[in-house]
């Protein structure tokens, strides 16, 4: 692993930087309280897809290989960063089973194995279009091989490895018909020898942050509001979380890491869109489900509010946050804001015992959309990347300048506490349960032992990452420490092994692997869980189109389309799970289509009858829940009801209807039907302009007093009443 080599020279380096400035971090300060940044070094490409592997080297890859390529490469060149040599090394590039047509990763998912190989699922064919091939690193042989073929494309996935050492994928985008973009709601298990695919889950979110639970399940935090768990056994079963703590305080927040900081103990922080400002939160929330009855709960706001953010474990139990922006505006229109002074170049850092926050070191370089962060055996972390992203979903491209072929490494304050304990033994693999030692010179000393998954970071979200406290006790020359017990709160694989000394001081880590059980065994899943766990709604052993079709037939009241502009530059077909999360909460909807009109930037919903909405209501109702992460563009009804005259023109009136609704003539640019390159509303047709005046001749043909029938049109408030713009009708 080389490291004798990476303690020597972190150890030489942490010795000659006490008491210096932090490098870039633009004023001194004492780094044994900020920490310390080392100038940023040069990289081959952006760092978008970070990973530590099993021999304390660090895999990552890009979008492309050189700046002068296309944002659509099929291809890229995964590169090994040694942190002892600091020299880059190319891998082979991936490909299809074929063993010739290339692969581009970027976009993917990825989790370890318990044998220390990297599963990657999915990729980049466009921008929300995901390749349907899975690829697994082996870093024993520097070599890539091609799975089977997934259920579908997955691009935005997310990976993560369960009690039994099989691998979880979940999510994604992929190319559906007529150019549509839906969300792959298929989640699928990888064995070791062929996927399983499991329960449909309409209206996920691209990739969903998602930790292996304590009692066996897989816990979805966000980004949607509510939360919930999966049980993988059999055809799978999804359970909402109950009562008013199973959704989180802050509501729908995308771009945000979310971390499990202790055994079952989860931290929600920052992101989305504040629905009135539209910058991020700097609120976190943290979550306990060891507890009869989990809920979420506030802890400490950070400093800075961010979005695209990290956030990385470290051995004392804190939490590192780096990056990420706290505008709302600029580039990207919130979703990316570069503006100068929107990145945050702060470092911040949460200590669970207390809740609070405290701002280290600045960074030298934005670090936002496609920065990743990694934690490297020597106890430093590595930031790195950032840019290679269409701002708006248009062909161009964002600035040179914005992206980020470069890391730096960031020395954490208690680096500058006193000299390392040492770790100079410890063994190669370890089983459950087990009670093994280690050498150190001075076992007295030692406070505290940890260990933490190897990181596997993408997006904001770390998919890997988790920390155990392990019990250990001095014996002669050394420590004798014991495993845990149990796969549910320590999946197999490789984990780097901390002692720190009673300041808190980490030494070097050793990795170490704790295999997976024999037969992959299952032990019990603990009661409090188990009680909680109830039946989920029939409609999601459906696909998508037997939903859809399900929802037209039984719901026969008003159908609405709601005109919804995403802020992520992907459109609200690939970005659509906390918009159908928003829908579904409106008032007076009795369902939602489950899939978004992507190309009109409209989704459908069906009310309780023949009513109407309250397009205010809705609107704010909808900011709220999605946190400003959608532009309300307004409604268009159809609807059945009567016409009848009035003074000269028609209104509409019915017995749902609370008060008459005058019709109106369809004018251009009214439509809520959104051209997204252009940026503004679908031109309306010579026909859709002349619909009022043919209803008019037909009611007055007609010679009736009223005249059922159905109307389409944009609904909105006018002079305190609503209107009507008719788009088409029908008898």
């Amino acid at each position: 692993m080389g490291s004798q080599q990476l303690a020597a020279q972190s150890a030489a380096s942490d010795s000659a930087s006490v008491g210096e400035p932090a490098s870039g971090a633009r004023g001194a300060a004492d780094p044994k309280e900020v920490g310390r940044w080392d100038p940023k070094f040069s990289l081959p490409n952006v760092a978008i897809h970070t990973h530590l592997l099993p021999n304390g080297k660090v895999l990552f890859w890009g979008r492309r290989d050189q700046p002068n390529l296309t944002l659509d490469e099929h291809f890229c060149t995964p590169q090994i960063w040694d942190p002892a040599t600091r020299a880059p090394t190319p891998t082979p590039k991936p490909t299809l089973a074929d063993g010739r047509t290339t692969v581009n990763l970027f976009c993917s998912g990825h989790t370890f194995l318990p044998d220390g190989r990297l599963l990657v699922a999915g990729g980049h064919l466009f921008d929300s279009k995901g390749v349907n091939q899975a690829s697994i690193y082996d870093y024993r042989t520097n070599t890539w091989t091609a799975l089977p073929l997934m259920n579908n494309g997955r691009w935005y996935p997310t990976a993560a490895t369960l009690h039994d050492g099989s691998a979880l994928v979940m999510s994604g985008s992929f190319e559906g018909p007529n150019g549509t973009t839906p969300i792959n709601e298929v989640q699928q298990v990888w064995d070791g020898h062929a996927w399983r695919s499991l329960v449909n889950f309409h209206g996920l979110q691209l990739y969903p942050r998602v930790h292996a639970a304590p009692d066996g399940r897989a816990f979805m935090s966000g980004p949607l509001a509510q939360t919930f768990e999966l049980d993988t056994n059999g055809a799978g079963n999804w359970t909402p979380l109950q009562g008013p703590g199973g959704s989180r305080v802050n509501g729908s927040r995308d771009y945000a890491p979310s971390v499990m900081y202790d055994v079952g103990k989860v931290i929600y922080i920052g992101g989305g869109n504040d629905p009135t400002t539209h910058v991020p939160t700097a609120a976190a929330e943290i979550i306990d489900l060891n507890t009869a009855n989990p809920g979420w709960r506030p802890t400490g706001n950070m400093h800075h509010p961010r979005r695209q953010h990290n956030a990385t474990i470290l051995p004392d139990g804190t939490v590192l946050v780096t990056g990420g922006t706290s505008g709302g505006g600029g580039k990207g229109d919130g979703f990316n804001d570069l503006t100068h002074g929107q990145p945050v170049h702060k470092a911040e850092l949460w200590d669970p015992a207390t809740g609070q926050w405290t701002v280290l070191a600045t960074e030298e370089v934005d670090r936002c959309y496609h920065a990743s962060a990694i934690l490297l055996p020597d106890a430093t972390v590595m930031s790195a990347g950032g840019g290679e992203y269409r701002p708006d979903g248009s062909p161009a491209q964002n600035p040179p300048e914005d992206s980020h072929r470069d890391a730096q490494i960031f020395h954490p304050p208690y680096l500058f506490r006193g000299p390392r304990p040492d770790l100079t033994t410890a063994p190669q693999q370890v089983a459950y349960g087990q009670s093994f030692t280690v050498g150190t010179s001075h076992p007295e000393e030692i406070g505290l032992v940890s260990w933490i998954r190897l990181s596997s970071v993408t997006h904001s979200f770390n998919m890997d990452q988790r920390i155990n406290f392990l019990a250990f006790r001095p014996a002669a020359g050394g420590l004798t420490i014991t495993a845990p017990e149990n796969p549910d709160i320590c999946p197999p694989g490789h984990y780097m092994l901390f002692v720190l000394n009673k300041a808190k001081v980490p030494s070097i880590a050793k990795i170490l692997r704790i295999a997976a059980p024999a037969g992959a065994h299952r032990l019990a899943m603990l009661q409090p869980a188990a009680a909680r766990a109830q039946a989920v709604p029939a409609e999601v052993q459906m696909s998508t189109a037997e939903l859809d079709a399900k929802i037209r037939s039984e719901a026969p009241g008003t159908q609405a389309a709601v005109g919804l502009t995403s802020r992520c530059p992907y459109g609200l077909g690939a970005c659509w799970g906390g918009a159908y999360e928003a829908l579904q909460k409106l008032d007076g909807v009795q369902a939602v289509r489950p899939i978004a009109n992507a190309e009109d930037s409209t989704a459908d919903v069906y009310l309780h009858g023949d009513t109407l909405p309250n397009v205010d209501r809705w609107a704010e109702q909808i900011a709220r829940v999605a946190n400003g992460s959608y532009d309300f563009r307004g409604v268009e009804v159809s609807v059945k009801a009567a016409v009848e005259a009035q003074n000269g023109g028609l209104r509409l009136t019915g017995p749902s209807i609370d008060k008459p609704v005058v019709l109106a003539p369809l004018e251009q640019g009214e439509k809520i039907q959104f051209d997204r390159p252009s940026g503004t509303a679908k031109p309306a047709t010579v026909d859709e302009l002349a619909a009022y005046e043919r209803l008019l001749a037909r009611y007055r043909s007609a010679g009736a007093t009223d005249l059922p029938m159905r109307v389409t049109g944009p609904f909105k408030m006018r002079d305190g009443g609503w209107v009507l713009h008719v788009r088409s009708f029908e008898i």
